[in-house]
């Protein structure tokens, strides 16, 4: 049975959440969907028959979506021998989540106990602890964004008290351990970061099997309240016939400083919608994300961040590397409210094709309706530059080696800016390792 007509059986008979606040959106959403199914309404997708195909490609295939807690045979070989193998960060004092086949699996017991810091599965709160935050930013119908509000069981939930200085990083990891084929796996996510609050949070994904075919349909809504600041990282990586779906909505309130990172190195296919509202004044967003594909690969970005008060700063900076038959698609956009001043907005997409058969469509936008503002965006597309490689040849550098400095050259614009040292090791220990097993240069 396809995917599509799964849901639509599904929804007949379907369970309901016990939470007041969930439930209500799960009806309003099955509603929706019942009306509206697979449609996609979004003009701001610049290249929709893409988005089309893609969403096609993955309704008619046969995933078995997760509904209840699948037994995981032997969890404490998953603890001992899966967990601590995985974690990218290898130091007991920090926080960490684990799910596993879109299973929340609690391994640390003090988390419920941490002065200041709430770190849960988000379907185990109270409704007044959630009511004024989920599902808010996330309200717009989209099909996917829909079925995890209607599937999803499972998911993190982060509340960092009011001027909470987290030093160490939240983790959070999903592994898929392809015990079943297909499957579709529906995680959400809420995440709350109090006024003058401080933390870094880091989400990465590691699939047991590499021919284990999973659909990861995450959703995370994240709220900076005032004075707070936050840094999102996200790792797609190790998933190599695996179909992502991310949709990401942010809102930040007055002198915020919100940086978000997307490293996409591996997946049959990732479409990453990130939605950012600047909420309040003197708010600033730092938007950055890396693309490594090679294969058939494909990744789809969309990003759009709206200013809606006077006094704020944002800053975007796309770049990807692709090669053999691997697709990349851009669509950036950047939009300005009617009565403001102050904005300043910055947007940069730069790509490196390194076959013929690799490809990437990008369009940056600007829709802005006040005149008091300093906006700007561009894109290129293009390959190493011989005059570049002609360089660190003479100076004795082979070939290969060559390429690969300049590539990461191109690349550190970005990786400069990633905070958490061991974290940014390992980023540019991942870059060099594909660029090298898969000897494309």
């Amino acid at each position: 049975m396809q995917l599509k007509e799964k849901i639509i059986f599904l929804l007949k008979n379907f369970s309901y959440q016990k939470n007041s606040h969930i439930r209500s959106l799960q009806e309003r959403n099955i509603n929706s969907f019942k009306k509206e199914g697979f449609l996609i309404y979004d003009d701001n997708l610049f290249n929709k028959k893409s988005i089309y195909s893609s969403i096609n490609k993955v309704i008619n295939k046969d995933y078995d979506i997760l509904l209840e807690d699948i037994e995981i045979k032997n969890r404490k070989k998953y603890k001992k021998n899966i967990i601590k193998e995985e974690i990218l960060l290898k130091d007991d004092n920090y926080f960490l989540f684990v799910f596993i086949d879109g299973v929340y699996y609690p391994i640390r017991k003090y988390y419920n106990d941490i002065d200041d810091v709430t770190l849960s599965n988000v379907f185990l709160q109270e409704t007044n602890m959630i009511k004024d935050f989920y599902g808010k930013l996330s309200y717009k119908y989209e099909p996917f964004n829909a079925i995890n509000t209607i599937f999803s069981k499972d998911g993190a939930f982060i509340h960092i008290q009011n001027d909470v200085y987290l030093k160490k990083p939240i983790e959070i990891l999903y592994i898929t351990t392809g015990m079943k084929r297909k499957l579709m796996i529906n995680i959400r996510n809420l995440i709350i970061v109090g006024k003058g609050a401080n933390v870094k949070i880091i989400e990465h994904h590691k699939c047991l099997k590499n021919n284990s075919s999973s659909l990861i349909n995450i959703v995370n809504e994240i709220y900076a309240l005032d004075n707070s600041k936050v840094s999102f990282y996200k790792i797609q990586d190790r998933l190599k016939d695996s179909f992502v779906i991310d949709n990401t909505f942010i809102e930040q309130k007055n002198n915020s400083v919100f940086s978000i990172y997307t490293f996409s190195f591996q997946g049959e296919t990732i479409l990453n919608n990130l939605k950012l509202n600047s909420y309040g004044e003197n708010a600033y967003s730092y938007l950055y994300g890396i693309s490594l594909l090679s294969k058939n690969q494909i990744i789809d970005q969309n990003v759009c961040v709206k200013h809606l008060f006077s006094n704020t700063y944002s800053y975007q900076l796309y770049k990807s590397i692709l090669w053999e038959k691997s697709k990349g698609r851009f669509n950036g956009k950047i939009f300005i409210n009617k009565f403001l001043k102050g904005i300043n907005a910055f947007q940069k997409n730069n790509n490196i094709l390194l076959s013929d058969e690799s490809d990437i469509y990008t369009k940056p936008q600007l829709e802005i309706y006040s005149e008091n503002v300093k906006c700007s965006h561009g894109c290129t597309v293009g390959n190493i530059q011989e005059s570049e490689l002609f360089y660190l040849q003479s100076r004795g550098i082979p070939e290969k080696e060559a390429k690969i400095l300049l590539l990461l050259s191109f690349l550190e614009e970005i990786l400069k800016y990633i905070h958490i040292l061991p974290l940014k090791r390992i980023i540019n220990d991942s870059i060099e390792k594909k660029l090298n097993k898969l000897n494309v240069l």
